[in-house]
Protein backbone atom coordinates (compact mmCIF):
# COMPACT_ATOMS: atom_id res chain seq x y z
CA UNK A 1 0.00 0.00 0.00
CA UNK A 2 1.07 3.21 -0.71
CA UNK A 3 2.01 5.61 2.45
CA UNK A 4 1.04 8.86 0.00
CA UNK A 5 -2.24 7.58 -1.17
CA UNK A 6 -3.48 6.43 2.76
CA UNK A 7 -2.48 10.00 3.74
CA UNK A 8 -4.14 11.26 0.99
CA UNK A 9 -7.15 9.15 1.20
CA UNK A 10 -7.17 10.27 5.23
CA UNK A 11 -7.10 14.36 3.88
CA UNK A 12 -9.43 13.90 1.27
CA UNK A 13 -11.84 16.20 2.68
CA UNK A 14 -8.90 19.21 3.39
CA UNK A 15 -7.41 18.48 0.20
CA UNK A 16 -10.69 19.04 -1.64
CA UNK A 17 -11.51 22.04 -0.30
CA UNK A 18 -7.91 23.41 -0.88
CA UNK A 19 -8.06 22.45 -4.76
CA UNK A 20 -11.57 23.82 -4.93
CA UNK A 21 -12.43 19.85 -6.49
CA UNK A 22 -15.54 19.73 -8.16
CA UNK A 23 -18.64 17.93 -7.01
CA UNK A 24 -22.05 19.29 -5.03
CA UNK A 25 -21.68 17.30 -1.43
CA UNK A 26 -18.40 16.52 0.43
CA UNK A 27 -18.96 12.63 -0.74
CA UNK A 28 -18.51 13.65 -3.98
CA UNK A 29 -15.08 15.88 -3.78
CA UNK A 30 -13.43 13.91 -1.68
CA UNK A 31 -13.89 10.96 -4.37
CA UNK A 32 -12.84 13.56 -7.05
CA UNK A 33 -9.59 14.33 -4.57
CA UNK A 34 -9.02 9.74 -4.57
CA UNK A 35 -9.36 9.34 -7.80
CA UNK A 36 -6.51 12.10 -8.85
CA UNK A 37 -4.48 10.50 -6.42
CA UNK A 38 -4.88 7.05 -7.72
CA UNK A 39 -4.18 7.58 -11.35
CA UNK A 40 -2.14 5.57 -12.97
CA UNK A 41 -0.29 7.76 -14.61
CA UNK A 42 -0.72 7.24 -18.33
CA UNK A 43 -0.98 10.78 -19.74
CA UNK A 44 0.90 13.47 -18.55
CA UNK A 45 -2.23 15.86 -17.51
CA UNK A 46 -2.71 12.49 -14.77
CA UNK A 47 0.81 12.47 -14.00
CA UNK A 48 -0.17 16.33 -12.82
CA UNK A 49 -3.23 15.67 -10.61
CA UNK A 50 -1.93 12.89 -9.18
CA UNK A 51 1.09 14.68 -8.09
CA UNK A 52 -0.75 17.83 -6.95
CA UNK A 53 -3.33 15.87 -5.29
CA UNK A 54 -0.79 14.19 -2.84
CA UNK A 55 1.16 17.09 -2.57
CA UNK A 56 -1.43 18.90 -1.06
CA UNK A 57 -2.10 16.09 1.35
CA UNK A 58 1.18 16.17 2.35
CA UNK A 59 1.65 20.05 2.58
CA UNK A 60 -1.35 19.73 5.21
CA UNK A 61 -0.24 16.96 7.07
CA UNK A 62 2.70 19.53 7.88
CA UNK A 63 0.68 22.53 8.52
CA UNK A 64 -0.57 19.97 10.89
CA UNK A 65 2.29 18.83 12.29
CA UNK A 66 3.75 22.11 12.73
CA UNK A 67 0.86 23.24 15.16
CA UNK A 68 0.91 20.14 17.06
CA UNK A 69 5.07 20.29 17.35
CA UNK A 70 5.04 24.10 18.46
CA UNK A 71 2.05 23.15 21.05
CA UNK A 72 4.42 20.16 22.09
CA UNK A 73 7.53 22.28 21.99
CA UNK A 74 6.55 25.49 23.81
CA UNK A 75 6.19 23.69 27.26
CA UNK A 76 9.27 21.80 26.54
CA UNK A 77 11.57 24.84 25.89
CA UNK A 78 10.04 25.86 29.20
CA UNK A 79 9.57 23.66 31.62
CA UNK A 80 12.37 20.51 30.70
CA UNK A 81 15.72 20.29 31.31
CA UNK A 82 18.54 20.03 28.98
CA UNK A 83 17.86 15.87 28.45
CA UNK A 84 14.86 15.69 27.94
CA UNK A 85 14.80 19.01 25.42
CA UNK A 86 17.11 17.80 22.77
CA UNK A 87 15.36 14.31 21.79
CA UNK A 88 12.02 15.90 22.11
CA UNK A 89 13.09 18.58 19.55
CA UNK A 90 15.08 15.86 17.19
CA UNK A 91 11.55 13.83 16.77
CA UNK A 92 9.63 17.28 16.42
CA UNK A 93 12.04 18.35 13.85
CA UNK A 94 11.70 14.56 11.81
CA UNK A 95 7.57 14.67 12.53
CA UNK A 96 7.42 17.96 10.83
CA UNK A 97 9.99 18.19 8.15
CA UNK A 98 9.36 14.85 6.82
CA UNK A 99 5.84 16.00 5.23
CA UNK A 100 6.80 19.15 4.08
CA UNK A 101 9.79 17.66 2.61
CA UNK A 102 7.34 15.13 0.89
CA UNK A 103 4.82 18.03 -0.08
CA UNK A 104 8.39 19.59 -1.94
CA UNK A 105 9.36 16.14 -3.71
CA UNK A 106 5.23 16.09 -4.91
CA UNK A 107 5.18 19.86 -6.21
CA UNK A 108 8.92 19.30 -8.04
CA UNK A 109 6.80 16.41 -9.99
CA UNK A 110 4.21 18.90 -10.74
CA UNK A 111 6.45 21.34 -12.05
CA UNK A 112 8.67 18.62 -14.16
CA UNK A 113 5.25 17.69 -15.59
CA UNK A 114 3.22 20.81 -16.00
CA UNK A 115 6.45 23.19 -17.16
CA UNK A 116 9.02 21.45 -18.23
CA UNK A 117 9.26 21.31 -21.92
CA UNK A 118 8.49 17.88 -23.49
CA UNK A 119 11.56 18.55 -25.66
CA UNK A 120 13.67 18.05 -22.14
CA UNK A 121 11.87 15.02 -20.68
CA UNK A 122 9.88 12.56 -22.57
CA UNK A 123 6.66 10.84 -20.63
CA UNK A 124 6.85 7.65 -22.43
CA UNK A 125 10.71 7.24 -21.77
CA UNK A 126 10.91 4.19 -18.97
CA UNK A 127 13.79 6.63 -16.77
CA UNK A 128 11.73 9.51 -16.61
CA UNK A 129 8.25 7.22 -15.84
CA UNK A 130 10.10 5.86 -12.99
CA UNK A 131 10.82 8.87 -11.51
CA UNK A 132 7.84 10.28 -11.76
CA UNK A 133 5.64 7.11 -10.93
CA UNK A 134 8.00 5.28 -8.09
CA UNK A 135 7.84 5.92 -4.22
CA UNK A 136 10.57 4.47 -3.04
CA UNK A 137 13.03 7.45 -4.29
CA UNK A 138 11.23 10.16 -3.14
CA UNK A 139 10.80 8.63 0.29
CA UNK A 140 14.45 8.19 0.30
CA UNK A 141 15.19 11.67 -0.84
CA UNK A 142 12.65 13.25 1.85
CA UNK A 143 14.19 11.08 4.65
CA UNK A 144 17.89 12.41 3.45
CA UNK A 145 16.85 16.01 2.97
CA UNK A 146 15.02 15.97 6.54
CA UNK A 147 17.95 14.59 8.25
CA UNK A 148 20.27 17.07 7.03
CA UNK A 149 17.80 19.98 7.85
CA UNK A 150 17.55 18.25 11.20
CA UNK A 151 21.43 17.92 11.95
CA UNK A 152 21.57 21.62 10.11
CA UNK A 153 18.74 23.31 12.37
Amino acid sequence: MDLTLVITRWLAGPVARFLDADGRTPEERRAEVIGYASLPGDEVEDLGLRHIARATAWFILFGVALAVGALVLIPVSVFADERMKDPVFDITDWVVFFPFWMAAVHWVKVLVVWYLPERWWNPRSRLWRGMLLARTPEYVLAVLVTAASAVWW
